[in-house]
């Protein structure tokens, strides 16, 4: 039990590091039943929640219109957090509707 607690934690912690990138925001509630919630404060980037199952985190994508998808990634260690950020950050640099 302790140890899922502390690859949880360092999941989350992983998924924190994106506030380093301007206009993201990644909010975690939940102690057992960890949420998280990360978004940007452009209307067309990409936003995700990702919620805490029996051993891992399952993310949802988000929608412009707040609606959620079927589970579309999971994470069960703290390189799948790594590889999550990665690729969020790419996607990020390419979002739809960009300031020239």
């Amino acid at each position: 039990m302790e140890n899922l607690k502390a690859t949880q934690r360092k999941i989350t912690n992983r998924l924190k590091s994106l506030e380093e990138l301007d206009g993201i925001s990644v909010e975690v509630s939940g102690a057992t039943k960890g949420t998280i919630h990360v978004r940007h404060e452009n209307h067309h980037a990409p936003e995700f929640n990702f919620r805490w199952s029996a051993d891992h985190f399952i993310g949802y994508f988000i929608n412009a219109d707040g609606w959620q998808s079927q589970a579309i990634v999971s994470l069960y260690t703290p390189m799948d957090a790594i590889h999550f950020v990665s690729a969020y950050t790419e996607l990020n640099n390419i979002r739809a509707k960009q300031k020239d």
